[in-house]
């Protein structure tokens, strides 16, 4: 009898062993994870990780536990481990393993989160899994009974820096490291971010902005179609998931690994992707085709499969997300004409960071592959924005001229519509975009030569005929006439002054004259301003009129008592100006004209 049970412990054992190497994620699965916490980890203890190295397969790694980082950051611990087997010998820690988890004695201590760059050995820092689940479970589960996010982050700087700094981002933390020695920190894996179907220039370009978030940009194919979604898309403790940014004709998506299921709610990564709270991102699962061993970073290379759910938390410990709730995604469309005529459609995240960004990078790409990045060309942008609670949308349009690729123009455009959604008046959701781009070669420019007026002296209520010659490069000189109408209330005696300029020369004139009009004060007047943008190829014949009355907050007070109006022009509070009246006649042309003239007339 004794015998016949030996037997059948034995048997279990084996049973137990053998599930463990060919399946072990689903073995640990069929019981309820037990976790350990920091307090009973001691150096010297040995366990084991799991992660994908190849397709969607869950591989067992060997684990050994160096010691116990406390208060490494505020309020939090952090495992300090020595990683080993598989590819991991010669690799070291792998780009995309940011949430493995960790296991000692089959129970988990947290996910694989940080670790240094060029270092010989696969030495990681591990997250505790009890500072994941009290950060991200209790919030996650708060947010139960809220609608979806919609990336609720306002942004450190104010937004026209925040993007006009796009290019010029510092390098990533790892990076930083390398260059100065004495500077070495745990800092957070890096999480590679798969993109194709995107220009290797471009690509190029938008490095330093990915990676100052902990984002390693690599080119890879289109998503995979599994052909079996039901296996393919199970995400399980071990597995490789994606945070889908965008999907269609172009893709972007952040890899890292599952670390925990409890329920619907998956948390992954260890470390944050971008912090920033409240979010609402696809998540997909993942299939890795190989890791990619480097000195510098090595990287699974790796594709989305499905979306399974949507990534709603983003915080220091990690990333939380819901199985079967689908994001929202804004679709997009960019259509390029020139030597060739391309459409891209895709959908991509709503986030008020990465909206505008990708939105540049994928605008960027489409030019690149259909039109020559060196010789002039003169370039036609329209951006249609359509928001939610608004029946017309928001558009914004210019053209420009280039001698190579700048990329003055796309920044141009992209830039406003960064303000309009990260504004600090209301929020906006963005309903849908469409971007125009029509490229043309050669040089459509010409320059303001000179002007001349039919009178020197005008009557209140004249008509003045105001002749502009225009120089286009490589043609022949030509006017342009423009008929301006004094108004009847101009102060007799006084001097006006006829300006003819281009769009540089005219918004600089605006924010002179009357600053407050073009600094808004709710978001009306943002969009107001933004679709009114003054346009290249409009030829602006000005003339200024001195009135009585200031503008106050961007609205102009021609009519105030004059003993408010004496008050309130030697008021020490901000918002409050001179009132000039202006007759502006813009005349559009063929041309993206520069330069500006001026001539003195004198009213009766």
């Amino acid at each position: 009898m004794r015998l016949k049970i030996e037997k059948v412990a034995c048997f279990f054992i084996l049973l137990g062993i053998f599930s463990l190497f060919i399946s072990p994620s689903k073995s640990f699965l069929l019981a309820t994870e037990e976790v350990m916490n920091v307090n009973e980890i001691v150096p010297g203890m040995k366990g084991y990780g799991k992660t994908v190295f190849t397709g969607d397969r869950v591989d067992i790694f060997d684990v050994e536990v160096l010691g116990i980082l406390r208060n490494w950051d505020a309020k939090s611990n952090m495992i300090l481990i020595k990683m080993s087997g598989g590819p991991l010998e010669r690799s070291g820690i792998i780009s995309g393993m940011s949430g493995s988890p960790v296991y000692i004695d089959n129970r988990l201590i947290g996910s694989v989160a940080y670790g240094w760059s060029f270092s010989k050995d696969a030495i990681a820092g591990v997250t505790p899994i009890n500072e994941m689940k009290s950060a991200l479970l209790n919030i996650q589960a708060q947010e139960d009974s809220v609608l979806p996010a919609t990336g609720d982050w306002e942004l450190s700087s104010t937004p026209q820096n925040a993007f006009t700094n796009l290019f010029t981002a510092s390098s990533t933390p790892q990076e930083t490291m390398s260059q100065a020695s004495n500077n070495i920190r745990l800092t957070p894996i890096l999480s590679p971010l798969v993109i194709s179907g995107v220009d290797g220039d471009v690509l190029q370009r938008m490095r330093p902005f990915f990676t100052t978030y902990g984002l390693y940009p690599v080119q890879g194919g289109s998503y995979v179609s599994p052909q079996n979604k039901g296996e393919k898309g199970k995400l399980v403790p071990g597995s490789s998931v994606a945070a889908i940014l965008i999907k269609g004709d172009l893709n972007a998506a952040v890899v890292g690994t599952v670390t925990y299921i409890e329920g619907d709610t998956v948390l992954a990564f260890g470390h944050p992707f971008l912090q920033t709270g409240n979010t609402d991102i696809p998540m997909a699962s993942a299939y890795v085709y190989t890791i990619l061993s480097s000195q510098s970073n090595s990287v699974k290379m790796a594709s989305p499969l499905e979306v399974v759910g949507r990534i709603s938390q983003d915080r220091r410990a990690g990333i939380a997300g819901t199985f079967g709730e689908m994001p929202h995604m804004i679709p997009c469309r960019i259509e390029v004409e020139g030597s060739q005529k391309l459409k891209y459609d895709f959908e991509i995240v709503d986030n008020k960071l990465l909206t505008p960004s990708f939105v540049l990078m994928a605008a960027q790409s489409a030019v690149l592959s259909t039109e020559k990045k060196l010789g002039e060309k003169s370039v036609s942008i329209i951006l249609s924005t359509q928001i939610e609670g608004r029946e017309t949308p928001v558009v914004i349009k210019n053209v420009f001229y280039e001698l190579d690729q700048t990329w003055f123009s796309l920044n141009h455009i992209i830039q406003p519509f960064a303000m309009i959604i990260n504004n600090q008046f209301q929020k906006v959701r963005v309903k849908r975009i469409d971007l125009k781009i029509k490229a043309f070669d050669g040089r459509k420019t010409a320059y303001i030569e000179s002007i001349r007026v039919d009178k020197k002296q005008v009557d209140p209520g004249d008509k003045l005929q105001v002749d502009v010659r225009l120089k286009p490069v490589n043609g022949e000189s030509f006017y342009q006439t423009v008929t301006m109408q004094i108004p009847e209330d101009t102060m007799p005696g006084s001097t006006l002054n006829v300006t003819a300029c281009d769009a540089t020369y005219g918004q600089a004139l605006n924010m002179g004259r009357s600053a407050g009009k073009y600094l808004p004060t709710n978001f009306e007047q943002l969009l107001h301003y933004t679709e009114n943008m003054e346009k290249n190829n409009n030829l602006m014949v000005r003339v200024l009129l001195p009135k009585k009355g200031i503008t106050y907050k961007g609205e102009g007070f021609p009519s105030l008592p004059s003993s408010m109006l004496s008050i309130m022009s030697f008021s020490n509070q901000s918002g409050i100006g001179p009132l000039f009246d202006e007759i502006i006649t813009r005349i559009p042309t063929a041309y993206v004209l520069s330069g500006n003239q001026s001539i003195p007339i004198s009213v009766k």
